[in-house]
């Protein structure tokens, strides 16, 4: 499985993650030579969040659009036993008034799965070298990728097309939020992490944390184990008030899907993050002055990872074509390469009407919910992309 010099393939996926393992599947499905790179092969950013509760019932994980999807329980991939686990170790959820007949899990169980998935992919002979893509150059018939290798020496790879899944990463305190002093940015990632929070912390020191999301919810209720005995003075800043998501069982879905909040946010949300408590004030974040915080936690959504060089073309500026999943610049602008680059993933929202919320497009609670993401959509996408790049390897035979 591992590369050879100068080996080439029909695609390279870069991440693996849940959404370059979605991709590596799908791909495989379609008998397509996947070439696959990551610097651990650990399930991607998944790996820091073992502890954070999981924001979908295991009702809906178990579904058939999900780790119940066919791709992932077929020859080659086959996570059952991981499932079997997860609604092993399901639990109740007091408080929630969002029905479950299975209950609900942990980011961890998750990444349990996706982590079985990448062993089973790399067991059955998938090419893959653990690296760094880091510039991709258009050339004759697609794409050449260096790879900056663990050992630092660098290697080259050549594919007709690339899925990028190279994920997002927390926002840090930028735009009309930039901290004049960068030294009081705490990353939402160490929240989630007790040891990392621990270390962090100091008595009667003043936390502020930027949104009411789901991210918000898990890092505020961390700092509240933390409040009491070390004093803190906590406070939650949001641009309007906290809304939690509602199930709608006569469609399967949510309405506010991923603006609201579900799962174990819904029930903090509901509990603390509307009046606030003992330890914790809730604020309009127009209210928020920097100097009067230790700490500023920026719980407002999820940026972009740093994609590699794309020679010729300014990466920051490419957009996703939602129709194809195809990384394109601007309108007018010259086009990247063969064209055949796409992204799937985290930080790539899914606007209702493609893949979920069918017909609700304009419906007051579908309507502007285009962050949306997740692992079935991830599915989605990469079978998408996977027909695209099926066309045109079809058209470039004929050539």
């Amino acid at each position: 499985g591992w590369f050879q010099p100068g080996l080439s393939a029909d695609v390279l996926v870069v991440g693996a993650g849940p959404a370059g393992v979605s991709a590596v599947v799908a791909l495989r499905s379609q008998g397509r030579r996947v070439l696959w790179v990551d610097p651990e092969f650990n399930s991607g950013r998944l790996c820091r969040y073992m502890d954070v509760p999981c924001n979908t019932k295991v009702d809906i994980l178990v579904s058939k659009k999900n780790f119940g999807h066919p791709l992932l329980n077929d020859k080659e991939v086959n996570v059952s036993r991981a499932l079997d686990a997860l609604r092993e170790t399901a639990h109740e959820l007091n408080g929630s008034i969002d029905p479950s007949s299975l209950g609900w899990t942990s980011l961890g169980r998750c990444k349990d799965i996706f982590q079985l998935a990448t062993s089973q992919l790399l067991d059955a002979g998938v090419p893959h070298l653990r690296g760094k893509v880091t510039k991709l150059t258009p050339c004759a018939n697609g794409w050449e990728a260096i790879v900056q290798k663990e050992s630092g020496r660098e290697q080259s790879l050549k594919a007709f097309a690339v899925v990028l899944a190279t994920g997002g990463e927390p926002k840090r305190c930028g735009g009309d939020l930039a901290l004049r002093s960068a030294a009081k940015a705490m990353s939402l990632e160490v929240t989630f992490q007790k040891e990392q929070l621990t270390a962090a912390l100091a008595p009667r020191q003043r936390v502020a944390v930027l949104g009411n999301s789901h991210s918000a919810a898990v890092a505020l209720a961390k700092l509240g184990d933390f409040a009491e005995p070390l004093q803190l003075r906590v406070a939650c800043f949001g641009r309007r008030a906290v809304r939690c998501a509602e199930w709608l069982p006569q469609h399967d879905c949510y309405k506010y899907t991923s603006t609201g909040l579900k799962g174990f946010g819904a029930v903090f949300g509901r509990e603390h993050m509307e009046k606030g408590n003992s330890w914790l004030e809730i604020k309009d974040v127009k209210d928020f002055e920097e100097d009067q915080w230790d700490w500023v936690v920026d719980a407002t959504g999820y940026k972009q990872s740093a994609l590699p060089e794309i020679v010729g073309t300014d990466s920051s500026q490419l957009l996703r074509n939602e129709d194809t999943g195809r990384l394109e610049p601007p309108a007018g602008a010259a086009s990247v390469g063969n064209a055949q680059l796409f992204a799937v993933g985290v930080p790539w929202g899914e606007a209702p009407g493609r893949f979920w919320g069918k017909g609700f497009e304009n419906v007051e609670g579908f309507r502007g919910e285009t962050t949306f993401t997740g692992f079935s959509l991830f599915l989605d996408r990469a079978l998408l992309i996977t027909e695209e790049i099926n066309k045109a390897l079809a058209v470039e035979s004929k050539v």
